[in-house]
């Protein structure tokens, strides 16, 4: 992947206040960053959750679409994500369906 990449979006809270959040890629890593409309500045996501990985993939591959983005950038996601235990489609790797 390039170096310096930033990708950003938005959603609502329970309060309906938005966040925003920012993924950006320093040539080595993945850093995600969030906002709110009334703060200041960016604050650093130390641990980012399974989902904010799968909306990062999500607009890496709606990018890609629209041909915005190389599609080597959403493999190499898929890869780094993988490796996390995580599967590019949702959830994590190897979970089974299960008839509880």
């Amino acid at each position: 992947m390039t170096k310096n990449q930033i990708h950003e979006w938005h959603e609502r809270l329970e309060d309906g206040r938005k966040q925003y959040i920012r993924a950006y890629w320093n040539s080595r890593e993945w850093e995600f960053q969030y906002a709110h409309p009334d703060g200041e500045r960016w604050m650093l996501m130390e641990k980012p959750s399974t989902e904010r990985w799968l909306e990062l993939r999500d607009l890496l591959f709606r990018k890609y679409q629209r041909k915005k983005l190389p599609w080597k950038y959403v493999v190499y996601l898929d890869k780094m994500l993988e490796k996390m235990g995580i599967s590019p489609t949702g959830g994590t790797v190897g979970e089974e369906d299960r008839d509880d």
